[in-house]
């Protein structure tokens, strides 16, 4: 059974540095046992992303060995299809998920949601986890939002029956709080790219997310 508890998102990069970035985010996930490592750059061309994408496909294939880390693109399905990778992340501005799932049966396909009434129009058109967020405050996504107040984010989680992994200034700290408002997990950008240590990071996210998913509130 796929799991989604703990993703890593990468953060915007320049092509200079994709190369040693993207090996190093991949080296992360997989020492981690992240469930989920999201390609997710939207300033760069589609070539580019599919490139990205492949490099990225390569890296985890190699350093996968028991546990698998997912691979999925940010906002494109053709992309995600086209490069080998697990699935597609969507928003509300994108494609359908439905229409995802009917051409693209083998996709993994997340939704962002900021509501109730997206989050479960998600789950009827086949999404198979939801984003929700911001949680927190965030730099880390230029496009992120306001906050998400806490009791809505409550909602969603109790609303849907496929996980809702958190997003949005996530840190070590605010886990357990997610957990107990019914979070299946969460993802985070910079608290592992801009850490000096990723892999160590990642790893102590990794211990905090199974700990305290045992609080999570269930319906």
């Amino acid at each position: 059974m796929k799991t989604f508890n703990f993703q890593i998102i990468t953060k915007d990069f320049t092509l200079e540095e994709s190369a040693e970035y993207l090996s190093g985010i991949a080296d992360a996930a997989a020492g981690s046992s992240a469930d989920v490592l999201q390609l997710r750059n939207k300033n760069i061309s589609s070539r580019n992303l599919y490139d990205c994408a492949v490099f990225l496909k390569k890296r985890l294939d190699n350093l996968n060995k028991g546990s698998k880390t997912l691979l999925i693109i940010n906002d494109r399905p053709d992309i995600a299809y086209i490069a080998g990778a697990d699935g597609v992340h969507l928003g509300q501005e994108d494609f359908p998920a439905d229409r995802i799932k009917k051409f693209f049966p083998n996709l993994i396909v997340g939704v962002s949601a900021e509501n109730v009434k997206q989050a479960q129009t998600a789950q009827k058109d086949g999404a198979d986890y939801i984003g929700a967020g911001p949680v927190y405050a965030t730099s880390s996504k230029k496009d992120a939002g306001d906050v998400m107040d806490k009791e809505i984010f409550k909602a969603v989680c109790s609303s849907v029956d496929i996980p809702v992994i958190a997003i949005g200034g996530i840190t070590e700290d605010n886990i357990e709080e997610l957990a107990l408002l019914g979070a299946s997990g969460a993802a985070v950008i910079g608290a592992v790219s801009n850490a000096d240590d990723p892999l160590s990071a990642a790893i102590n996210f990794r211990k905090h997310i199974d700990k305290f998913l045992k609080y999570r509130i269930r319906k």
